[in-house]
């Protein structure tokens, strides 16, 4: 009887789990199109769109039809005819691009992809694959032993997501830790690496998200969101780096930032009443410590409503701004999205009287509570809402800011979250909080960067605290509001390559900590880190001490200044590393395995506190506060170390002594690297001159971007490109420029070029003449040039 009980109560529990979970079923019949094949399940409906040779994107809906509001991510137009073969079998049907193969298996319905050479790169788990449970959706995969995970954008335990699992679920979460899950950005993107070979997965669906990483089972890894399609995009690589790239195709790329939002950004909570504001720019003039921004955060308005200036604080906001401009400074003010409901207030009234808010399903404007207390928020993803709020923000714009920091836009009110029966307009087709709660940050700096090119034809700058996939179109990002501590400044390593590898290259962190008080060293070792991080800004919290670098020790500032005065002398080479990111989508500061795919060490735990630059320069900072040593690791090939210009073989683990006003800086064998003087700020005086730190290596090229800074010109063609050539033969070294592209005139008259760890060479030649006029010392040899477009100058042994 015992044995009779135990069966039947199996047998209930396997018929509830059958009921509460719902598989796609076996596939019923297809219809074949120009780009895609659409699939009909027994529980589901199954898109199969191709998109290009390597991108393949898998949509499942268990509804009628598919949902037909779109992609607030995706901006990559889907091509009217594709190129693919498609055949059927009994048991199957077999897609095939020029580099990938899909079977797809009829009862049940599994997807299994492969390369060209019949190598499995991904896989429906067997027994599962998609699944339903109610509004719920999952996608089980198959789990390989040596697969490694990373992405998912803004995390805080490192880069590997082995073993764990994940929200995605935007959320204000002030003085988070290693631990913490849900924080600003949701970014619901990962590669998968196995066998040194890359693919991507884009999970495009707004709604609350989970990413299993084989956590608690070792069957399966899946990924699923609690409502919506299950629409997801493979792209294979199998470069790392391409895989990043094409995501960027498909969801955008950052667009090129005024030079001047490159230097130095000094912030804090806050900077009132005016005076305070122009004592802080006066001192660091005075100081000599390079800075281009200021910002202002909320105590500048007029009880925190948006649009308005404290006029007690602030009698002359535009005498303010333009005498700021005439010292070299951007002002950035905070924006946050909750209006405060005040019948009088013109913003609220505009809102109300044009229904620009989001509301009740009742039609009752949703209120939250915020900083300006009980408020209204925009429905930005209303067209006439983005519209509207982009012509708001010329308000300040005409009177002399040069960007906007939004905040708070989570949206976060107080209680964290908005209830989820508020609705939104969904461009037309009508959402719930729950759809619309991770893409509202994306929504609002969408608004703001159309509105700022509607108005001006300048490029500005937008900073946003929370945002999805695609927010690299707008916005940089920071890492929200860290902790000054030693297990922050290394987060403000991984995180930011974590968000680099997630598309997002413009990022950042608070620099010093934005909580509590950080030690002398903590501070010194941040600034050192952020002037090698794609946002520099320092910024601190209201109930913290001034954290300007001239309110520190003389011996402090005097570190701090060197680390700021770095960042500006590459100023050129940073600019550089910009275009080629708005171009490729490709990460500024890049995770060791980007550039290193095939090396094992490049993915060690390690390795995740030290990263590329671009593709020549490796930055090994010190990650705690206390240490005098750093152990990093060096590629194979020789290695250039920046300080004492000493030659060092790669393949191996090296541990070096970090002074207090160091960091570890090497460069890559045939990397180049553009310098210029330091200045105060960007456009303080014309560069005339321009110096290449030349690193020999047999063969290298390298690309040297330019253009005015400033405009949108260059979407014109006015630009300059010259392109370097480096070459090594026997012990000849062969430099020569040409320029590929001259849109631009920089105004640079004369270029000195460096050429680092070589010998005195017997004979020198520049332009087809031999010179002396070059000087050579502890093999560094300076040659200068006028500047021009074609350049050969050949050291002779």
């Amino acid at each position: 009887m015992k044995k009779f009980t135990v069966i039947l109560l199996l047998f209930l529990v396997a018929v509830e789990i059958t009921a509460e979970f719902k598989f796609a079923g076996k596939i019923k019949n297809y219809k074949k199109l120009d780009n895609r094949i659409e699939f009909t399940l027994e529980n589901a409906k199954f898109n199969l769109y191709v998109l290009d040779r390597n991108i393949i994107r898998f949509r499942y809906t268990q509804k009628h039809d598919f949902d037909p509001a779109p992609s607030y991510a995706v901006i990559y137009e889907m091509p009217e005819k594709s190129d693919f073969s498609f055949h059927e079998s009994n048991d199957e049907f077999i897609i095939a691009t020029a580099e990938l193969t899909l079977k797809i298996a009829k009862n049940p319905c599994r997807v299994s992809i492969y390369d060209k050479n019949n190598n499995l790169l991904n896989a429906d788990h067997k027994s599962f694959g998609v699944a339903f449970d109610g509004d719920d959706i999952r996608c089980f995969k198959e789990l390989n032993a040596n697969e490694k995970f990373y992405g998912l954008g803004e995390k805080s335990d490192g880069l590997l997501k082995n073993g764990k699992q994940y929200t995605l679920w935007n959320t204000d979460f002030p003085g988070y830790d290693t631990r913490k899950d849900e924080l600003y950005q949701s970014i619901p993107f990962f590669i998968g690496i196995n066998n040194y070979k890359a693919y991507g997965i884009f999970f495009d669906n707004p709604y609350k998200s989970h990413f299993n990483f084989g956590a608690s089972n070792n069957r399966f890894y899946w990924f699923g969101a609690e409502k919506g399609e299950m629409d997801y995009y493979f792209i294979y690589g199998p470069d790392v780096k391409r895989v990043i790239s094409d995501y960027t195709k498909l969801t955008g790329r950052m667009e090129l930032p005024p030079k001047w939002a490159i230097g130095y950004q000094q912030s804090r909570y806050s900077y009132y009443p005016e005076s305070s504001v122009r004592r802080v720019a006066q001192a660091f003039r005075d100081r000599k410590i390079p800075c281009d921004v200021l910002y202002l955060d909320i105590h500048y308005m007029e009880g925190y409503r948006v649009f308005t200036w404290n006029k007690e604080r602030f009698p002359q906001p535009e005498k303010m701004l333009s005498d700021l401009e005439d010292m070299g400074f951007k002002v950035v003010p905070i924006i946050d999205p909750g209006v405060k409901a005040d019948p009088d207030y013109f913003v609220a009234k505009e809102g109300l009287e044009n229904d620009l808010f989001a509301k009740y399903p009742d039609g009752e404007y949703y209120q939250g509570e915020v900083w300006p207390s009980w408020s209204y928020f925009p429905d930005f993803t209303k067209e006439e809402t983005r519209k509207w709020w982009g012509d708001k923000l010329s308000l300040l714009l005409d009177q002399g800011v040069d960007g906007f920091w939004n905040d708070m836009n989570e949206p976060a009110v107080w209680g964290q979250n908005f209830p989820d029966i508020v609705l939104f307009d969904d461009n037309g087709f009508t959402a719930t909080h729950k759809k619309i709660h991770n893409v509202y940050a994306l929504s609002m700096a969408r608004s703001t960067a159309e509105g700022l090119k509607r108005h001006s034809n300048k490029r500005h700058f937008i900073l946003t605290r929370a945002g999805y996939s695609g927010i690299q179109r707008y916005a940089a990002v920071w890492t929200g509001d860290n902790v000054a501590n030693d297990e922050h400044l290394i987060l403000a390593c991984t995180m930011s390559l974590g968000m680099g590898l997630s598309g997002v290259p413009f990022i950042g962190s608070d620099v010093g900590g934005f909580i509590g008080e950080p030690s002398d060293n903590l501070y010194r070792r941040w600034y050192q880190l952020g002037a090698f991080t794609p946002f520099f800004r320092g910024h601190s919290a209201v109930d913290t001490r001034q954290r300007e670098p001239y309110n520190y020790s003389e011996f402090v500032e005097k570190d701090v200044r060197k680390a700021i005065e770095t960042r500006y002398r590459l100023l050129p080479f940073w600019y550089n590393e910009f275009y080629n990111s708005s171009v490729t989508g490709l990460p500024i500061m890049r995770a060791m395995f980007v550039n290193y795919q095939d090396d094992a060490n490049a993915y060690s735990h390690e390795a995740q506190y030290q990263y590329m630059l671009g593709e020549n320069l490796l930055v090994a900072p010190v990650l705690i506060s206390y240490d005098k040593f750093k152990k990093l690791y060096l590629p194979d090939g020789k290695w250039y170390d920046w300080t004492n210009n000493s030659v060092v073989e790669g393949g191996g683990w090296i541990i070096k002594e970090v002074p207090l006003d160091e960091i570890l800086l090497f460069v890559r064998a045939g990397g180049i690297i553009p310098i210029q003087e330091v200045v105060n700020y960007v456009g303080e005086k014309e560069i005339d001159s321009l110096r290449f730190l030349i690193f020999p290596a047999a063969s290298s090229e390298y690309k040297f971007y330019e253009d005015d800074g400033v405009s949108y010109e260059y979407k014109n063609g006015k630009y300059a490109v010259t392109k370097f050539i480096l070459d090594k033969k026997d012990k000849n070294i062969i430099l020569t420029t040409n320029k590929e592209h001259k849109g631009y005139e920089s105004g640079v008259k004369k270029y000195e070029f460096l050429f680092v760890g070589v010998e005195k060479p017997a004979e020198v030649i520049v332009n087809g003449s031999m010179t002396d006029e070059f000087n050579f010392d502890n093999n560094r040899l300076s040659i200068q040039t006028l500047a021009s477009d074609n350049i050969k100058i050949e050291l002779k042994y």
